[in-house]
């Protein structure tokens, strides 16, 4: 629970970290601080260029890279959340 205050804390003053992997038991966890990244890291007139969000089992790991490759348009910033990423397949397509 001081974790998750902690990481809310840091976003909030803006000490934001280039990736966050958030995974444990309690999905409740996972949900507030995803939600909170996605309400509130970028401007509602960013984030229709800038913010993305993906399910593990409709994406491939090529598209979250490429999604990340790309440079924000009118941002400082982007945003993806990879939602249920542990559907992701685990092979490699060819």
């Amino acid at each position: 629970m001081n974790d998750i205050k902690a990481i809310i804390s840091d976003i909030k003053a803006g000490n934001l970290k280039p990736i966050y992997f958030l995974m444990g038991e309690e999905p409740y966890y996972i949900d507030e601080i995803s939600d909170y990244i996605e309400e509130n890291v970028l401007d509602d007139s960013e984030k229709g260029f800038n913010q993305v969000v993906m399910y593990g089992r409709d994406v491939t790991i090529d598209e979250i890279i490429a999604s990340a490759k790309r440079y924000p348009m009118m941002a400082d910033k982007q945003v993806i959340i990879v939602k249920e990423a542990q559907d992701l397949s685990r092979t490699i397509d060819a």
